[in-house]
């Protein structure tokens, strides 16, 4: 009977304990509450009193360095599209050129599908400057009336793109028209007419100097005005041909004997000793009392005394 009491101190003395440590609990809690509170409100008045502290001088100074990072971002930008389109611009220029055989050069690119292009696209790229007084001529092709042809405006010949054929006015260099036709450069640039050309960069590099292309049928009929007639050209190239070679083999010839000369020496005789004279008899002078003699080659004299 005297344990009883003692069970319901000690559960009363629990529950005792465990309610005090809600309520220290919810102070806690509450505190924690109020305090955070006050720091959001203090950091509200301090931004606001943050903002309404900057001065005139201050803003304006934030927005100039904002202006300038977006000046700065935009000079970035433009200098990266300028750089993209240099290193377009450039493997553009070194793109290989194709002969398409019909003295017109195009992109490698382009040789696929040759067939589709149009004249407009294989051409030169200068405009066209319409011959005469633009009045529509003849085609001497297909006899239809046209006014405007590559043709017409580069080399004078009243033929329209539709009947420009590959073979027939085929474009040449300057200098196949001066080897296949043995033309000069004076039967070029001075004789009348002279002979109208279009200029194009060299496909090799380029770096190099542009080539100038003539119309074929133009030098042909050139080199006939001079030459008469294909066989008389071909005559005359044989002749060059033989001269070419007889002079190749003289200057190998003299290269050779040079070579042997220098390496065996035992072939030639080098002079190594000076002048020898050759004196004719000697004579007295009795007033000087000297004797003298000269020589028969060089006429040195030689004067001297006897004692």
């Amino acid at each position: 009977m005297p344990r009883q009491p003692q069970k319901s101190s000690g559960r009363l003395a629990a529950k005792r304990k465990l309610q005090s440590t809600e309520l220290v609990d919810a102070k806690e809690e509450k505190l924690e509450n109020n305090s955070s509170q006050i720091n959001a409100e203090d950091s509200n008045d301090t931004k606001d009193c943050s903002v309404e502290s900057l001065t005139a001088l201050q803003k304006a100074k934030i927005e100039n360095n904002r202006l300038k990072a977006l000046q700065l971002r935009k000079t970035k930008q433009e200098a990266e599209e300028q750089k993209a389109a240099n290193y377009k611009k450039i493997k553009q220029s070194v793109a290989v050129e194709v002969d398409t055989g019909a003295g017109f050069f195009i992109d490698d690119d382009a040789t696929e599908n040759t067939d589709d292009l149009d004249i407009s696209d294989l051409i030169a790229d200068e405009p066209f400057v319409i011959a005469g007084d633009g009045q529509d001529v003849e085609c001497v092709e297909c006899c239809r009336p046209f006014t405007l042809s590559f043709l017409r405006s580069k080399f004078k010949v009243n033929v329209c793109d539709d009947c420009h054929d590959r073979e027939t006015h085929r474009l040449i260099t300057r200098t196949t028209a001066k080897t296949r036709y043995l033309l000069k450069d004076s039967d070029l640039d001075k004789r009348e007419p002279i002979l109208q050309f279009v200029t194009k960069k060299n496909p090799r590099n380029n770096y190099w100097g542009e080539m100038k292309l003539y119309l074929e049928s133009q030098c042909h009929d050139r080199a006939m005005e001079i030459w008469g007639s294909m066989e008389n050209i071909e005559e005359e190239a044989t002749k060059r041909k033989i001269l070419s070679a007889k002079s190749k083999a003289k200057k190998y010839d003299k290269k050779m004997n040079e070579l042997k000369k220098e390496v065996r020496s035992s072939l030639y005789k080098v002079e190594l000793s000076g002048h020898t004279h050759q004196y004719s008899e000697e004579t007295y002078n009795e007033e000087t009392d000297e004797y003298s003699k000269s020589c028969i080659t060089c006429n040195h004299t030689l004067t001297y005394e006897k004692m």
